[in-house]
């Protein structure tokens, strides 16, 4: 049960930090409650459009699970990891920022799983910018 409960507060700590990364850019997002939700954040502009992203997160890494990303438009994934310093809060996780319909091309299948290597995340090392420019695109068209 304490694998859980670890998995749980990672995933949960990775989804309030890439919130807090996005407020700081002067980002409208929202964070999705439940267990069963699409999607992690919804961001949004005055004019209504918006982006999606799904935040995946692990303690260590060698590989994230993807097994449910679906690739579409303006569907973005944080990988967010924590290097094995999960409890030094002096220390901030690398972020990946990763357009969905870039996953295929990066991903692995080992059995019934499909994985994301770290190293192929390195181009994608914090994207915030792109993401930002994305969103900016997205609202004036």
């Amino acid at each position: 049960m304490a694998n859980r409960k670890s998995s749980f507060d990672t995933g949960i700590a990775a989804e309030y930090f890439v919130l807090s990364q996005l407020h700081r850019l002067g980002v409208e997002a929202y964070l999705s409650q439940g267990n069963t939700k699409a999607i992690d954040i919804r961001v949004v502009h005055p004019n209504g459009r918006g982006i999606s992203i799904d935040v995946k997160a692990v303690r260590g890494c060698s590989s994230l699970v993807v097994n449910n990303v679906v690739p579409k438009k303006d569907h973005f994934l944080a990988f967010v990891v924590y290097n094995d310093k999960f409890e030094q809060l002096d220390t901030f996780p690398s972020v990946y920022i990763v357009p969905s319909t870039a996953v295929p091309e990066i991903t692995k299948v080992f059995g019934k799983e499909r994985r994301v290597m770290k190293g192929s995340l390195a181009p994608y090392l914090n994207g915030w910018k792109s993401l930002q420019a994305n969103i900016t695109i997205e609202a004036d068209t």
